[in-house]
């Protein structure tokens, strides 16, 4: 009872602290065990899991009353590619997964082909048509300015192909048809003739389900829409050493539409199930701060992870889970949230979470544009996400470690073998702005040796604490201690890039791995500990 009392007062001084930015509560320190199960993984992302949007949006895009979310030129068709900042920010991850697409991927056509070449126009605003927009353009010379882009910066790239193509709306959102495949098939023609490498094609956006945006199409239309578009890709890739993977359907998820569109579509069809996430709420809503300190809100959403692993599992055991695009909150992010600390809890706790799962990729809406851009559209300087992103994808590797918290539910927790070496790497999140963590690391296997004899002097307890190497300590914390900075501290030095647009260093502190890890309240903290036994990871 004293515990939920302490609660109840800690969250009712949340108003305060969030808008203030200061601690007014005294800290205390809790002292806890977390144990990893090193003898097996529980689960395998791809090797490179982290991925970021490119979206299609113009730049007059006004959503918000007296606010473009899309300013700034940060739409795939207008981003100026040369920008040597924004070169250096992709670079840095050496492989970074690219998915561009979004909302207006369904009125994009290409101009290329037979009845297209010549006839596209861009984009214009028309209020009361299909999202707001009139039909778009991506011209070729667009097409081979991102594609030298893409080879220049090491891109692992995703595009989402128009769907909606020679179909026509009939009552509602329901749209029926058959898909006009003959302009995309031009645009991969092209693509496969100028030697363009793309990972995978995606096929529509948000069109299906409950949750369908602007337009619905059913899962048995969709099902033929694509096995059409496989007919497609295994013929004119026919000669490629690398044939792109379909993702599809690139929607909230829906249980039963998914159900049914893996088992109309048969195996080997659909190579990807995509979905999408923005289970923090509109981006104009005043709750939404308290929702990033909310331990039990974050959990919410497991759900569904759960349930696209099932339906995998049952029916379609060929498919990947990835998610295709997730902000955080909609409507293009929430100004001074989504671009600032807070929105780090949000993020790299569905990056552990999502891992755990079997999800093989996890595309966060945006590389730059809206307001949930890693990148800023303005300045394109990095957010604090950018910097947790480049941190995740550097130290946690593809295998992911059952771990065991009794600590704290306000400790969020996930370990990963390491990356490119020995040991492990843990992700731990402290939602708490009145507790400190201090923690120690227990082996599984050698708790149970220890449940096993019970002397002290056991030379497998010996082994283990006879750790000689450091462990490597990223501890990640806002400026001032304001959650709604936009600038992050990694080990108390702030991290910004030079004027040549040059990404930090991102260095650790080093500690003795058998001393207590320290988690500083509001803050997250990437801990490498390279002498951890862990059978599972060799």
């Amino acid at each position: 009872m004293g515990y939920q009392i302490l609660l109840i007062c800690v969250f009712a001084f949340i108003p305060t602290i969030l808008s203030r930015g200061t601690i007014t509560l005294g800290h205390d320190t809790t002292m806890g065990t977390i144990v990893i199960d090193g003898t097996k993984t529980i689960a395998e992302t791809d090797e490179n899991f982290v991925c970021l949007t490119l979206d299609i949006w113009p730049h007059d895009e006004c959503r918000w009353s007296k606010l473009c979310v899309w300013d700034g030129h940060a739409s795939m068709l207008n981003l100026d590619l040369t920008l040597p900042i924004l070169n250096k920010a992709v670079q840095a991850f050496k492989s970074l997964r690219i998915r561009v697409g979004g909302t207006l991927q369904d009125k994009l056509i290409y101009n290329v082909g037979a009845g297209f070449k010549g006839t596209c126009h861009p984009f214009q605003a028309i209020e009361g048509s299909l999202f707001d927009f009139s039909v778009g353009c991506l011209y070729m010379e667009r097409w081979d300015d991102l594609n030298n882009f893409f080879n220049n910066t090491g891109a692992i790239v995703t595009f989402g192909l128009n769907a909606l193509l020679g179909k026509h709306n009939t009552k509602g959102i329901q749209w029926e048809g058959k898909w006009n495949y003959s302009n995309a098939e031009a645009l991969i023609q092209y693509t496969v003739e100028k030697n363009y490498k793309i990972n995978s094609w995606e096929f529509g956006n948000e069109l299906v389900g409950r949750i369908s945006i602007g337009a619905s199409i059913t899962a048995a239309q969709y099902a033929e829409d694509l096995l059409k578009l496989r007919e497609i890709i295994d013929r004119l890739y026919n000669n490629s050493q690398q044939k792109p993977l379909i993702v599809a359907p690139g929607a909230f998820f829906d249980e039963a539409w998914y159900d049914e569109f893996v088992r109309k579509t048969g195996p080997k069809v659909v190579d990807v199930l995509t979905h999408h996430i923005y289970n923090m709420g509109a981006g104009q809503d005043p709750k939404l701060v308290y929702r990033f300190v909310n331990s039990t809100y974050l959990s919410q959403v497991s759900n569904t992870f759960e349930q696209l692993k099932n339906v995998i599992q049952k029916n379609a055991p060929w498919a990947a889970a990835w998610v295709g695009e997730a902000g955080g909150a909609y409507q293009g992010g929430s100004p001074h949230l989504s671009d600032t600390f807070i929105n780090s809890f949000w993020y790299l706790d569905q990056l552990g979470m999502a891992s755990l799962y079997n999800t093989k990729v996890y595309c966060r809406q945006t590389l730059i544009g809206g307001f949930y851009g890693v990148l800023k559209s303005s300045t394109l300087l990095p957010t604090p996400d950018y910097y947790g992103a480049l941190l995740f994808h550097r130290l946690m590797g593809p295998r992911v470690l059952k771990i065991y918290n009794h600590v704290s539910s306000d400790l969020r927790s996930y370990a990963h073998c390491s990356r490119g070496r020995s040991g492990v790497t843990l992700l731990l999140i402290n939602l708490s702005n009145t507790t400190d963590f201090l923690i120690t690391i227990e082996s599984n296997m050698n708790m149970s040796l220890q449940k096993r004899n019970t002397r002290t002097n056991d030379s497998h307890l010996k082994h283990r604490r006879k750790r000689t190497a450091s462990r490597e300590e990223y501890h990640l914390t806002p400026k001032d201690g304001l959650l709604r900075s936009s600038t992050v501290l990694l080990n108390g030095n702030p991290l910004e890039t030079t004027k040549e647009g040059d990404i930090p260093n991102l260095m650790p502190v080093y500690r003795e791995s058998n001393s207590f890890i320290r988690i500083a309240s509001w803050s997250i903290a990437f801990i490498v500990i390279p002498d951890f036994v862990a059978g599972g990871c060799k």
